[in-house]
């Protein structure tokens, strides 16, 4: 038992290294074309369990336009924001990719409770993002929410993250690069909570319940 334990820690740390060695120049920041204006901004947010190695890594969206604009499967009316993040075994309806899930469950912690990066999008970088969501309608226990909320956040310019599937490392690499806290998220009302059904072009947004249900597994809640 305590070779396994030593095996694990090993495999910790050299991730983590690993990840830590070739963040630097996979992460090379790159600024919007001049003139082309900003509409939206978008978040990778991470919450670590209390007293577990587990955690919860998803991707918040807000409305920087006077306008609607589309994110993913919903509209989003100006002012607001959205979550959008994989779950597994906690949901009603069976995994998948969920919009504001989060926003509500973490509605009454604070910042201070999770740690977060932002990158601003124009409308180019936008519709990349859309894109990447409608397509990344699944979860695993290897493509799971970390998997997909980093797959989104990578898919325009700005600071990259690397999967390196524990949870304890997306918190790291978050920590590295930006605040240790988080942001504040607009509060959805019940009937603004949806789930993904299909991916691509028949993509849709179906309402759901937020109510948490069984048990966390590996790293989502």
């Amino acid at each position: 038992m305590k070779n396994v334990k030593r095996i694990i820690s090993f495999i910790l740390v050299a991730a983590m290294l690993f990840g830590v060695a070739i963040i630097p120049a996979y992460a090379a920041d790159k600024q919007p074309a001049e003139g082309e204006p900003i509409v939206a901004r978008m978040y990778i947010g991470h919450r670590q369990h209390v007293d577990s190695t587990s955690g919860h890594t998803w991707i918040y969206i807000e409305n920087l336009t006077n306008g609607s604009i589309n994110v993913g499967a919903v509209t989003l009316p100006k002012g607001k924001g959205v979550t959008v993040g994989t779950y597994g075994t906690t949901v009603e309806d069976g995994p998948g990719l969920y919009y504001n899930v989060e926003a509500w469950r973490y509605r009454n912690l604070t910042a201070e409770d999770y740690i977060g990066l932002s990158k601003d999008l124009t409308a180019s970088d936008l519709q990349t993002v859309s894109n990447k969501i409608i397509n990344s309608n699944y979860w695993s226990y290897v493509l799971n929410c970390a998997y997909t909320a980093i797959k989104i956040w990578n898919s325009v310019p700005g600071q990259k993250l690397i999967y390196l599937y524990f949870p304890m490392l997306t918190k790291w690499q978050i920590a590295l690069k930006g605040d240790r806290t988080g942001f504040t998220m607009v509060d959805p009302a019940r009937n603004e909570i949806f789930k993904q059904i299909d991916n691509g072009d028949s993509v849709i947004a179906m309402p759901t319940s937020p109510d948490v249900v069984g048990e966390p597994v590996r790293g989502e809640e």
